[in-house]
């Protein structure tokens, strides 16, 4: 878990910046995807997008004061940043502000601040916030001009927890306008630190007991079947379990939170089933024939989705027992 800090849409807007690209793709960068609760503007992409899996992140929830925020928001969890760029070239920052404001109260979100200018301490191009986490370089808050109009708003969901913050201005370097989103959904720390890696012995223990075993630390991208390099340990303990008992033969079944249609997580289930199969197959050397893939999406949940942390929980990859 990191430090509290402020997410990076509140940092000094008129900082140096590296830009990894300028081209104009119009393609979702590698990786990245739309919060389930959060939606996007029409005619806009992905340009960068960054994943923690369990920081504190605060957010302004009351105007610049001239040393701090008069209010802020915290929430502990899953952090997701995101730059979205649109292929509109003239679209306002107004514009953008009053179309996200509908947005998320139409998806249930109340709206806690929503201001510009000089509530943000943002005069003739400069400024914004003065405080945050200056370690790291950003690549998301591209530099704002010095007649570029500001305009932030936070809301925060009454059922799920989960925090919103977006920032949008006219960017330098012929990037057109962009909005940075913050979205934090809570989650209980406990838990999160429950998903510790299984040993080859345990999971040969939980198949000779129950004839299954849940592996939560294999992890994929967002809303995507890309299997993420944190998962790397949990995937060579499956193939050393495999190497040690050479006529083991596996069930490898996706399964999903209820977020999002039934079809869609069925699919989604499935294809990370099948993700995991050719991993160990392509990657560890596992005979095909030793492995099956299945996605049972939202079907079998361990717990209850109605937290993050039961969510979180019901997002896993289960090895069961095939027996001849």
């Amino acid at each position: 878990m990191n430090g509290n800090r402020l997410p990076r849409c509140c940092l000094l807007l008129m900082m140096s910046v590296f830009v990894a690209s300028l081209s104009h793709a119009a393609e979702d960068v590698a990786g990245s995807g739309d919060h389930p609760l959060v939606p996007r503007l029409a005619d806009s992409w992905i340009f960068t997008f960054e994943r923690s899996e369990y920081d504190r992140i605060s957010l302004p929830t009351g105007p610049w004061t001239g040393n701090e925020f008069e209010s802020m928001g915290s929430v502990e969890g899953e952090h997701l940043e995101y730059t979205y760029r649109f292929d509109i070239d003239d679209i306002s920052t107004l514009r953008i502000k009053g179309n996200y404001r509908q947005l998320l109260e139409e998806a249930g979100f109340e709206i806690l601040y929503a201001a510009s200018e000089s509530d943000l301490g943002y005069r003739n191009g400069i400024g914004f916030v003065i405080q945050g986490d200056f370690e790291r370089p950003d690549r998301r808050c591209c530099n704002a001009g010095r007649s570029s109009p500001v305009r932030y708003l936070a809301a925060r969901h009454p059922v799920e927890g989960v925090l919103v913050s977006m920032l949008t201005f006219d960017a330098l370097l012929n990037m057109g306008t962009v909005a940075l989103v913050d979205v934090v959904t809570p989650a209980e720390m406990d838990f999160a630190m429950d998903h510790r890696p299984l040993t080859a012995d345990e999971m040969g223990s939980g198949l000779v007991q129950d004839g299954k075993v849940a592996v939560q630390n294999i992890q994929f991208a967002f809303d995507s079947d890309e299997i993420l390099p944190e998962s790397d340990e949990a995937l060579q303990t499956i193939a050393s379990l495999m190497e040690e008992q050479p006529e083991l033969r596996l069930l490898v079944v996706g399964h999903t939170d209820d977020v999002g249609a039934f079809d869609y997580n069925l699919q989604l289930s499935v294809e990370r089933a099948t993700a995991v199969v050719d991993h160990l197959v392509g990657e560890m050397g596992i005979a095909a024939d030793r492995l099956q893939s299945a996605g049972a999406g939202m079907m079998n949940p361990m717990t209850s989705n109605r937290s993050e942390a039961g969510r979180s929980a019901n997002r896993r990859v289960e090895l069961v027992e095939l027996r001849d």
